[in-house]
């Protein structure tokens, strides 16, 4: 094709395009500035236009309207073909407009709350405005990662952050619950079990950084009370401390209120740890504070009040199992 002629249909306004469409399919300029919500001189200069670009008549006059030349008929499929890939575009844009994509924030979540929390966030309320979120388990990378932008932000606990993070507390660990499976003979033992009671049967708990990485409270406790611990291993992941209490007769504490959730495992049972026995374990660790990490401003890829329903619904799931 002519390097003129392209660069001329190249220039053509898209609306020129519908006026020949319009018209083809009425046979009259009258009729096609009534469809299309414009003037009749409109039409007209559009007409001439299209003329100049195809250097061809295009339509001529008849007793019964506009009839189309051989090349009108020939650019006829075309441009019905580019109108309709003009409506399709319109669509997308109108359904963006109405429903904006939102980008799908990466969040560290520690593995203590993120079932609970992931539960929470399926609600419609905050699905219809986080949009999808993807939740990672929090691990040894988690701050450098936030650092770096990998991941928008974190719930985890106050005892980590070397990467000068900011840090906003949100709730402190109050209560734990004793979980195990529902045949375990830890159940059978008289009622308010004890750490004590615990510490007679293998006992798992679920690694969380900031927390128990270093050291468990029960067996910290154990250590300092001189009471014997029979057995104590740890996991990283949900997974592996489910199928510990399934397969390993073991005992665990979890934070509630994962310690609730719990109950609706198949095959697993939980108590709340007695404030009593709790104190036990306050006595020789300080429990820890979840908070939001998050770096700084400019990078953020969510609002304000993103941040304030997350910390809102975590508050909330404590408060409202207490």
């Amino acid at each position: 094709m002519d390097t003129q002629v392209i660069k001329k249909i190249s220039e053509l306004d898209v609306f020129c395009l519908l006026v020949f469409k319009t018209i083809y399919e009425t046979g009259y300029a009258n009729l096609a500035a009534k469809a299309l919500g414009v003037s009749a001189p409109k039409v007209s200069r559009c007409l001439t236009s299209l003329r100049n670009t195809f250097d061809d008549e295009l339509f001529y006059r008849r007793q019964q309207g506009l009839k189309p030349t051989p090349l009108a008929e020939q650019l006829y499929q075309p441009i019905c073909q580019f109108s309709d890939t003009i409506d399709q575009i319109e669509s997308v844009a109108q359904q963006t407009k109405r429903n904006p994509l939102k980008p799908v924030l990466n969040v560290a979540v520690s593995p203590s709350i993120i079932t609970s929390l992931a539960m929470s966030l399926s609600l419609p309320e905050f699905f219809n405005h986080f949009g999808p979120l993807r939740l990672h388990p929090w691990q040894n990378d988690t701050e450098e990662k936030i650092h770096k932008g990998e991941i928008d932000f974190g719930i985890g606990f106050d005892e980590q952050n070397q990467h000068g993070l900011n840090v906003t507390p949100i709730i402190e660990v109050s209560s734990l619950y004793v979980v195990a499976n529902k045949d375990h003979p830890i159940w059978q033992c008289p009622s308010p079990i004890s750490i004590e009671d615990i510490a007679e049967f293998d006992y798992v708990y679920l690694k969380c950084h900031g927390y128990n990485h270093r050291i468990d409270p029960l067996e910290l406790y154990c250590q300092e009370s001189g009471h014997f611990l029979t057995n104590i291993e740890y996991v990283s992941g949900l997974d592996d401390w489910y199928w510990h209490l399934m397969t390993m007769g073991s005992v665990s504490l979890t934070i509630m209120p994962e310690g609730l959730i719990a109950n609706d495992i198949p095959r697993v049972c939980s108590q709340p740890l007695p404030t009593k026995e709790l104190n036990k374990l306050k006595k020789v660790m300080n429990f820890p504070v979840y908070c939001f990490f998050e770096g700084d401003e400019q990078y953020r890829r969510y609002s304000e009040e993103s941040k304030r329903i997350i910390i809102t619904l975590i508050n909330k799931l404590f408060l409202t199992v207490s």
